[in-house]
Parts: C-alpha cells; sequence; structure tokens
C-alpha cells in the first residue's frame, strides 16, 4: 500500500504561482498525489521526504536552478524521473538537461498533449527500469544458483561467480566490457582485444562499437557472429579478411567468443589473443565468463538504443532542435540528421541559398559524439581565393608578404570537432587539392611548412551551386565530389514546403518578439494570402527577414498588409500576369529591389537574404551586370 502510494506522488517544482495551481489541477485530475514548491530548496527538501518517483521543475528559477535540482535529484534517487518545465529560447538548456539524464522537456506555455505525452514517457521509463532490475534480481538468483554449486568444487568457479556479479551490477555498455577485458587478461594469459556487438536486432553490429567504415563493411563479419556456437580460431588470412582492423603481429593467434547463453544465439563476440602457453582450462574459464556476460550485454544495448533514441527527440511534432516544419520533404532531412549523427561520415548538405543549410550542419554537430568538441564554420565564398587557404591550413610566420606570425588555420581549430564548410563549391582548385589530402589522411600543412599535422575532425560541407556541373565545367574536382558526397542531404526550398510557411512565420514572429520586447501575435489572412503566393527566392533567410520588417513596422499587435515590404505587397502571382514565368517573376523581383537600393548590390543581397555571390550569379543569369 505504501509502495502504491508513492507511485503516484508527483511533486512540481515552480517560482510562478499560478504555474503550480494549474498544474496541481491538472495532475490532480490525471490521479496524482501532487506535492508542489516554489524554489529548489524547497523543492529538495520536499523531495527527500517524500520520494516521489517523478518530478516536474522548471528550468529558470532564482536560487538553484532547475538543472542544479536534477543533478541533486539524480544524485539523491538515480531512478526519479525529472521532467524539464522550458521557456521559450531554452532549447540548448533542454538538450543540456538531456544529457544529464532529465527524462524529457515540455515547453512554456504548458499544453495538456505535451505534458501527457511526457508523463506517458516517464511512467514507461519507469517500468522499464523497473523490468530491468527484476530481470536484473532473476539472472543474479540463476547465477547464483548455478554458482554456488560450482564454487564447491573449484576455486577458480568461485573467482567466475564474483565476476559475474560485478558485470550484472555494471549499468554501462562500456563498463561491462571494460570489466570483462581487465578479469580476463588478470586471470588468464589471454589479450581481450575486442569486442563485437551486435545491435538489439542482431542485424548489424551496435553502434559507437567500431568506426563507420568497418560497420559498412562487415556483413561476413556479422554473419560469422550469428553463427558463433564455440570459439573460432582464425587464421592470419582470415583475420585480415574479416576484421576491421586486425591485430599487430604481437598477437599470435586470434579467436572469436560468441557472447551467448546456452542455448541461445550469440549477443556478440569477444576478440581474444592466444599464446602457445594457454592451457584449456584459461580458455574453458573465457568462455563460461563470456557466456555469464551476454545476459547484461543485452540488457545493455537494448536500453542504450532506447536512451539514444530518446536523446535524439530534440523536439516534438513540428520541431527538430531549432530546425521548424513538418513537411514530408524536411521529415526526411530530420530522419537523414538523426541517422548520420553519431558517425564521423562526410556530409554534403546541397540546396538553395537561405534553407538552412549551417542549421542543419550546427543540429548533425549538437546531436554527435563530438558535440563537446569545436564546430567551427568557414564561409568559402566570404575569403579571396588567395587567403582561403591560410583560414582553411593556417600559415607559418614570414610564409609570404604580411604574414607576420603563426597562424592556426580552420582545421587545426577543429581538432576533436566539427568543421563546416560553407559553399565548398567556391574553392579553388589549389585548395581544392590540399582539401583533398584532408579527406584522404586526415592531415594538414601550414602554408611555408614542410611538416604535416594530423587532425580529428568530422567535416560537414554545404553548397548551394550544382557540383555536378561545376565537374562538367573544369571548375570543381570530381575525386573531391565523391569523397565529400559520401552523406548527400538535399534541403527543399520554401516553395517546396509551403505548407510550413504558417509555422514559420509564427516561430520568427515569437523570436523576433522576444529578441525585441515586443508582442506580436500573428498575421491577418490577407498578408498571409501574400505570404503564401510569393515564390520566396531567398527562401527561409528571406522570411526572417520579412518579419523582422513587419515587426518593426507594424503597430499593432497582428502583422497586415501593409507592415510587408513594399516589393512583396507589389508582387503578383505569375499565374495573374498572363502566364509570365517563374525567372521572369524573378528577374523583375531582382530590379525591383536593386531600384529600391540605388543599384547597392550587397544591400539587395541582404534583403533579399542570398550571399552576394547567389547575387552576382543570377544578375548574370537574367543579363542584368551591366
Amino acid at each position: 500500500m505504501e509502495e502504491t502510494a508513492r507511485v503516484n506522488k508527483i511533486l512540481v517544482i515552480d517560482d510562478d504561482a499560478s504555474t503550480l495551481s494549474m498544474l496541481r489541477l491538472l495532475l490532480g485530475a490525471f490521479g496524482y498525489d501532487v506535492l508542489t514548491a516554489e524554489n529548489g530548496e524547497a523543492g529538495l527538501e520536499l523531495f527527500r521526504r517524500a520520494l516521489p518517483p517523478i518530478v516536474l521543475t522548471d528550468v529558470r528559477m532564482p536560487g538553484i536552478d532547475g538543472i542544479d535540482v536534477l543533478k541533486q535529484l539524480k544524485q539523491a534517487d538515480s531512478d526519479v524521473e525529472v521532467i524539464m518545465i522550458t521557456g521559450h529560447g531554452d532549447m540548448d538548456i533542454a538538450i543540456r538537461s538531456l544529457q544529464h539524464d532529465a527524462s524529457d522537456f515540455i515547453a512554456k506555455p504548458l499544453r495538456r498533449e505535451a505534458l501527457e505525452v511526457a508523463l506517458k514517457r516517464a511512467r514507461e521509463k519507469l517500468d522499464m527500469k523497473r523490468q530491468l532490475r527484476d530481470h536484473t534480481r532473476n539472472l543474479e538468483a540463476k547465477v547464483r544458483e548455478a554458482t554456488a554449486e560450482l564454487a564447491r568444487s573449484c576455486e577458480s568457479l568461485k573467482t567466475l561467480y564474483e565476476i559475474s556479479q560485478l558485470v550484472g551490477e555494471t549499468p554501462s555498455l562500456s563498463g561491462i566490457t571494460q570489466l570483462l577485458r581487465e578479469r580476463i587478461e588478470a586471470l588468464t594469459h589471454l589479450r581481450c582485444y575486442d569486442f563485437l556487438l551486435l545491435n538489439s536486432r542482431r542485424s548489424a553490429l551496435a553502434r559507437g562499437h567500431l568506426d563507420e567504415s568497418a560497420a559498412a563493411a562487415s556483413e561476413d563479419l556479422i554473419e560469422s557472429i550469428q553463427e558463433l556456437e564455440r570459439p573460432l580460431f582464425l587464421e592470419a588470412e582470415e583475420a585480415a579478411r574479416l576484421l576491421p582492423s586486425p591485430p599487430g603481429p604481437e598477437i599470435a593467434s586470434l579467436a572469436m567468443f560468441p557472447l551467448a547463453r546456452a542455448g541461445e544465439r550469440p549477443v556478440g563476440a569477444a576478440l581474444v589473443g592466444i599464446g602457445a602457453s594457454v592451457s584449456g582450462e584459461e580458455l574453458q574459464l573465457t568462455s563460461m565468463l563470456l557466456s555469464l556476460a551476454a545476459g547484461p550485454i543485452r540488457r545493455a544495448v537494448v536500453q542504450r538504443e532506447e536512451f539514444e533514441a530518446l536523446r535524439r527527440m530534440k523536439g516534438t511534432g513540428e520541431r527538430f532542435g531549432n530546425m521548424v516544419g513538418r513537411h514530408e520533404k524536411i521529415e526526411q532531412v530530420y530522419k537523414l540528421i538523426a541517422s548520420v549523427a553519431d558517425s564521423d561520415a562526410t556530409v554534403l548538405i546541397q540546396g538553395e541559398s537561405g534553407t538552412g543549410k549551417e542549421m542543419v550542419a550546427r543540429c548533425i554537430h549538437q546531436m554527435s559524439g563530438r558535440n563537446g568538441g569545436p564546430f567551427i564554420p568557414v564561409n568559402c565564398a566570404a575569403y579571396p581565393q588567395t587567403l582561403l587557404e591560410s583560414e582553411l591550413f593556417g600559415h607559418e610566420k614570414g610564409a609570404f608578404t604580411g604574414a607576420g606570425h603563426l597562424k592556426r588555420g580552420s582545421f587545426e581549430l577543429a581538432h576533436g570537432g566539427t568543421i563546416f564548410l560553407d559553399e565548398i563549391g567556391e574553392i579553388s582548385q589549389a585548395a581544392q587539392v590540399k582539401l583533398l589530402r584532408v579527406l584522404q589522411f586526415k592531415e594538414i600543412q601550414r602554408i611555408g611548412s614542410e611538416h604535416t599535422i594530423q587532425v580529428d575532425v568530422r567535416i560537414l560541407a554545404a553548397t548551394s551551386r550544382n557540383l555536378r556541373h561545376e565537374i562538367e565545367t573544369g571548375n570543381f574536382r570530381e575525386d573531391i565530389f565523391y569523397r565529400l558526397n559520401v552523406i548527400p542531404i538535399h534541403l527543399p526550398p520554401l516553395r517546396e514546403r509551403m505548407s510550413d510557411l504558417p509555422l514559420l512565420t509564427d516561430h520568427f514572429l515569437r523570436k523576433i518578439g522576444e529578441r525585441s520586447n515586443r508582442k506580436v501575435c500573428g498575421i491577418a489572412p490577407r498578408a498571409m494570402d501574400k505570404l503564401m503566393h510569393y515564390p520566396w527566392p531567398g527562401n527561409i533567410r528571406e522570411l526572417e527577414n520579412t518579419m523582422e520588417h513587419a515587426c518593426i513596422l507594424t503597430r499593432s499587435d497582428t502583422v497586415d498588409l501593409q507592415d510587408l515590404p513594399e516589393y512583396l505587397r507589389e508582387y503578383t502571382p505569375a499565374a495573374e500576369r498572363n502566364g509570365e514565368s517563374l525567372d521572369e517573376v524573378e528577374r523583375q523581383h531582382l530590379i525591383r529591389v536593386l531600384s529600391q537600393y540605388g543599384g547597392n548590390r550587397i544591400r539587395a543581397a541582404r534583403t533579399l537574404g542570398i550571399s552576394r555571390s547567389t547575387l552576382y550569379r543570377k544578375l548574370e543569369q537574367y543579363g542584368l551586370l551591366g
């Protein structure tokens, strides 16, 4: 009865009395016994007394903020599920809270549906933890029963039992494998070289245990692991064919031991180096130890995959990280980002100017294992070709006139993190040759230096150009293209996802309103109609600039037609202009914007939300450069 009462308890911590009152009523209607606290200190004290399994806490509070509350709650009870309540603009804090093992986060203003989803997830995670504890207890009981009998006849089996206990109590996958490696090498003459673990479907290698190239080229290896019933001793030729990175010459012989409990299929394999003095008893002890570890390893793999899926959920419905939209084309982009984020594969992001290519690159970096390292963006179109090589690769003091000191390039600065090469199609042939060496060997050479420097960077590139056309015209190297185009992501232009325009305008109005301390609630129907019929050559960047223009000019809390830029108000769809083509519409629009700024191309490009190089190409295309 007491445990049931505790399960129904929920603690809400928020310094806003109205939020506390609303959540008390709403959660009470859900059947919870609601406890409330007006600040972090009071909330922590109340938690220690009542020990509720679920806590909702605001992120921003005086005194102890939500992140500190989360840390102290987890220290007090690692099983407690903490749902963070965030305000708009707190996405970075929300993501940081997930890194500190928060269950979920919901944004203010609170919606009933979002709250229900978050609570459902929290309960599911509590149930999952309970099931894992029950399963662990059952497994430990079985291990104790089995090893108790063996311990009476052999001291080595007593040691085996103790190790199995430690494995069962180790929560993380890396902790389990490290423990197994240390104990195998301490008790035998074997060297535990590596662990190859299958994912929860036993169809591929578990992510994070091998580099991406190994995972992509290991179909034979996966099949061999799936069929393992006993240790497989590998000849040098077989090891070189199967393994992603065979051991060095110091390993005389190599074997793959199955990670499998009796009667079950393997969950992976351990690669073990075998010396000439190894006995049959040591091989048997290793097999038994790995067999006992199979269950905890399987649970750890499943748990890690589930928590990785939760970590990738940066938002719900219409949001993905800082990206907004739910059109099927942009949702495909979300799926690609989630799939490639944890790898080190090179990604080429393609799309028109203003579609959000740098935002995609930042999202990939933030969701990757390199998110603790630097993210270095380089706009290749922003530098003269004479300076771009120095910006990318650095230079030695005195390397050329004006090089008064040593300069570290962007690749060096990005070591351990990610470099984003925007407008990659703009770089010169000389820089392309040097970039090819970075892609092939992960090494650079500063201008004026004779020495190479190894760099550990992930390369993300973007372009608004058609690189295949640039290859045909001789402006871009084909070998560079194929090394960059390992994972292509194409961002659709705004005109191809116009169903997202209301979401985007609402997002920009909130963002600009918070920045300027002005509240603009929405857009009048006739203004929205004008926005929906405009082709948006500058894409999302042009839309954001338009919304900022409207927010500045509006004298009410609603954007109306007169608040939009003049060129947009005067725009007439091609269908209403006697079948005028889209190219002609764009040409006339360029003429109007240039006229508006007296021919100033820099200001025109800024208003259109495109780069100067893109503007020049369009002016050349339409014969307007004269």
